[in-house]
Formats: structure tokens, sequence, C-alpha cells
């Protein structure tokens, strides 16, 4: 570029020399000095009206045909000289946060290195008075040692080529060889470029939009695309045009889009050779999921994920790590229907009934033991810790196996997750239904239904109905005040009694202790309270230890 200096020539080691035997007076070079700007120096030092009558002999110096470009503030200093990197570098001044000028304000003029003394263009127009934009807010940001964009790791030198090379994708795109648009000498196009670029570099959701504008639409709707398909050229651009922590940058902007677009559904294929050493060297590899593997777990947990078809014509399945473990956790999470069963503390049958309902989410086969949990979770939030202890408790578990039918689990999980079971449970348990207690009578109660004439129930359920422990009720049968037979119940055999029965026996018997609560003796007298007066006791002392007594109901 113009104003570089040629390798070999060292000329500011030459100095003065350069223009030695011809000159009274000679400076000395400043160390980021251009040699052009060196020669006006000279010359003005000098008091020659033209430079171009100094001549330099070495023909690898740079010549006076290129254009010209300068800071007015740096130039309207005590000790102005004309920098390197106005030729090399941005066309922009960092110290003083402007961009440089290249058009006199006298002749409109874009200026030549023939057409330049050193304060003054060859018009006579002083070359310190010409405006020249200041920086906007995002340059601001962009060149601040505490920048707050993700690039404040950079150099300024480095943000700004960023910030160039950013704005050149914006403008012209990919196909367009942006930075060879960008580099033509045209007024503004390097401070356009790079105003779009610093707003682009403080914003990474503006990045990702910009790579979704670029995106080349994918060739095969079923097949995973390379990013080097969506963005073809664009990783040699980076290798080629950015230096390594511009490129680092770079790079990482791109993870984020291919985890994006993996989240999004539009997933893209990218193996970073960068990512596999550590920046000391050393192999960071990771055991890999082998194929098998992947296919068993996207088949138990009923997942998919997205393949990429290689030219061989493998099959190769396109899974982040991230991705790869959620899998495998959501595998874990499914385990056989009847270890389910035995986890949440209910029948296989029962499982199956909550699996249909929607209360548990299941694969077909397996059962999601979160889906056991959270529902546990649920009931265990509708327990009332202040409840006393319960006259007949029952655990949740006991109930559902003695008086809700399978046909009705839904609706009685309803009503503990409503809350319309008051529920108890101890501290020390954890959320199972075996450690979950309700009030017998108050389950009854809500899962009893009208029943036919005739209907059947259990020993079991007829003790829950008269609010007897089961060794009274099989007394009273033994002693034939209950009629019972051999039924079934349901799908199974079992001693069951006729409802009409147990409505006959309420009629002619009552508890004796209900009686003598009602006459003010307690129950430790009743007993032989009735005997003074003629009431006959048809269950004693043998039943339950003396605490259960029955007696005929007086006319």
């Amino acid at each position: 570029m113009i104003g570089d200096q040629v390798p070999g020539t060292g000329w500011r080691a030459q100095g003065a020399s350069l223009f030695a035997g011809r000159l009274l007076v000679r400076p000395s070079v400043r160390p980021d000095e251009s040699f052009l700007g060196y020669r006006l120096r000279v010359a003005f030092a000098n008091g020659l009206s033209n430079p171009g009558w100094l001549e330099c002999t070495d023909s690898r110096l740079p010549k006076t045909h290129g254009m010209a470009r300068w800071c007015p503030h740096c130039l309207a200093s005590a000790d102005g000289y004309w920098h390197e990197n106005w030729c090399s570098g941005p066309s922009a001044c960092l110290t003083h946060q402007c961009w440089l000028a290249a058009v006199c304000r006298a002749c409109q003029r874009r200026l030549r290195w023939k057409h330049v003394s050193f304060l003054n263009c060859s018009c006579g127009a002083l070359l310190q008075e010409v405006a020249v934009d200041t920086f906007s807010s995002e340059l601001l940001e962009l060149v601040s040692s505490v920048s707050g964009s993700n690039a404040v790791a950079l150099s300024v030198e480095e943000r700004w080529q960023l910030a160039r090379f950013l704005g050149a994708l914006s403008e012209y795109g990919l196909r367009g060889k942006p930075l060879k648009k960008a580099s033509r000498q045209k007024d503004n196009v390097e401070q356009t470029l790079v105003t779009t670029g610093a707003s682009l570099i403080a914003d990474q959701s503006a990045c990702l939009e910009l790579l979704d504008r670029l995106r080349v639409p994918q060739a095969a709707a079923n097949n995973v695309p390379l990013l080097s398909e969506v963005f073809p050229q664009l990783l040699t651009m980076l290798r080629k045009q950015l230096s390594e922590a511009a490129r680092n940058w770079m790079l990482n902007l791109l993870d984020a889009y291919v985890a994006r677009s993996s989240r999004a559904g539009s997933t893209l294929l990218w193996d970073q050779k960068h990512a596999g050493s550590q920046a000391d060297g050393t192999s960071r590899r990771r055991p890999r999921a082998r194929k098998p593997a992947i296919l068993a777990a996207l088949s138990q947990t009923g997942a998919t994920a997205p393949v990429r078809r290689t030219r061989s014509g493998r099959q190769r399945f396109v899974i982040s790590d991230a991705d790869l473990q959620d899998l495998r956790k959501r595998q874990r999470a499914l385990v056989p229907l009847k270890a389910a069963a035995t986890h949440a503390g209910m029948s296989v049958r029962r499982m199956q009934a909550l699996t249909k309902a929607g209360l548990i989410t299941s694969t077909g086969i397996r059962i999601n033991i979160g889906s056991v949990d959270r529902l546990l979770g649920k009931i265990q939030v509708a327990c009332d810790g202040d409840t006393p202890v319960f006259r007949d408790p029952i655990t949740v578990a006991e109930a559902l196996r003695l008086y809700v039918p399978i046909d009705t689990s839904a609706a009685f999980f309803d009503r503990l997750m409503s809350g319309a079971i008051r529920l108890v449970r101890k501290p020390e348990k954890v959320p199972t239904l075996r450690g979950i207690f309700a009030d017998r009578s108050a389950v009854i109660s809500v899962v009893n239904t009208p029943r036919e004439e005739g209907a059947s129930i259990s020993v079991v359920e007829a003790a829950c109905r008269l609010r007897v422990k089961q060794e009274v009720m099989y007394q009273l049968i033994n002693k034939r005040l209950i009629r019972s037979r051999m039924g079934k119940l349901g799908r199974r055999a079992a001693r069951v009694i006729d409802v009409d029965d147990l409505l006959t026996f309420t009629e002619q018997f009552l508890p004796l202790f209900k009686v003598a609560k009602a006459m003010g003796i307690s129950a430790r007298e009743a007993p032989g309270w009735a005997g003074r007066h003629g009431i006959e006791v048809v269950t004693g002392p043998s039943v339950d230890g003396g605490r259960q007594y029955w007696i005929r109901r007086q006319a």
C-alpha cells in the first residue's frame, strides 16, 4: 500500500541522509512518520515551495502518485507531522476520534501527494482547517478502552478490522467479494462499513440475523447441510483477511449461530478443526457415543435427531453434546411399568389408567419417572400440615387398593390434588402414596357411588360402612348376625356381603357406645349399665378386647 516501507530499505535508519548534501536543514525522523510525509516536512523546513524538487535516487521508496489523507487536528499540533498509519491504516484518527480528511475545502479536489505541501494544498488552502466528521456513538463505543461490546478483549485495531469486515458482509454479501469492493477508494466507503460493523459487534442478535440473511438456501430438505455449504467461502475469508484474535471472535459467533440453528430446527453440521486442541497444544478428545447407543436412546425416548448423509452414503447423526446429555437424561428417566408402579405405591393396572388419563407420561412401553414424581409432588403440596391426626387414618396407597375402582382413578387423583380430601404427610416421609394419610370415612364418602339393590360389597368395605374394625366385622359374620357368601369382586373371588343384608343389620342393631354416650355414661361402664337395664348385648368382651359392643334395638 502507498506509504508502506519497502522491506530492506530501512529509510528511517538513514533518516536525514536521504537528502544529505543538498539541504541545510535535515530534521530527524519520527518513529511513526511516513516517508512521503517526511519528504514534505523536509521541504517545508528548507523553505521549498514545491516538494517535488526533492528527489530520491532509491527507486524502491514510495512515489507521489497515491491519494493523501490526513487528520487536521494532528497537523495543527505544535509537533504535527504526517503519520504512517494515515496511509496504511484505517481512514480515521483514533487519537482525535474523527475520520481523516481527503478533500480540500477550497478547491474541492481529492488530493494526491503531488498536490500537497506540508500544511497547504497547492491551491493555498490550509489543511489544518478542513472540517472532518467525528465518530458516531457506535464507533466511540467500539474504540473505547472500556467497550461494552463482547469484543472488549480485542485491541482497538482488531475491533476496527472486525467492524470493517462485518460491515462489508452486511453491505455486499458473500458472493460479491466484500472486502475487495470495500478496498476501493470511494468517499465514505470505509466510514459506512465500519459504522455498520460497529453496531453489529455491539449486538450479537443482529450478527445472527445477518448470518440468517447471508445463508444460502438448503439444497436437500432431508439432509443436514455443512456450514461451508450455507456460507460459501466464509471460512476461507476469515482465515485470509482477519487477524487471529478477530478470527476467533467470528468463530465463536459461528458457534453461537450453529447452536441457535439447532434449537430452531434448521441444524447445521460443522466439524471445527480449531476446536480439536487446547491452547497448550494438548488434545481434548472426549468419548463419542456410538451410533447404536444413540439409536437405542432415540427409540426409547421417542425423540428424533437430524441426519447428515455423507457423499459415500453413510448416515451420520447431527447431535450436540448438550443434546446428547439431555437425551441420555431422558433415557434414564424412563423405567419399566412395574418399577414405576412400585415406586409410586400403586398397582400396574392403576398406573396404566393414570397414563391413559394423561396424568403420567409414557412412551408406550416405559414410564417417565419424572412425571410420576411430579404427580406425587402435586399431591404432597395439597397436604395440610396443620390437620390433626385422623380418628381412622389410612394411607392413600391402601385406600386405592381397598376402595377406589380402577376406572375412577383419574377422578380420585384430581380430588387429591385439588384438596377435596384432607391429607397429612409426615415430614420425614418421602413423597409416596405409602407415606400420605387420609381419613378413611372421607375416602369412602368420596368414592362411594349409589349401588343397585342386590349389589355385593367386600367384608372390608362393609366394615368401613359400619365404621368398625375388620375383627368386629368377622365376629358379626361368625355369630350369623350378618350373612356372607362367596362371590366375585371384579375378576377375583372373595367373600362378599349383600348391601341389603347390611342395611337390615343396621336397622336391628347399633353400637352400645352411642347409646351410652347419649345417656352420659362412659364406655367403660356401658356393659354393666346395659346388663342392669336388661339390654341384650349381642357381641361381648371377646371382640377387640371388650372395646366393641353391639346391642339389639328396642322398640
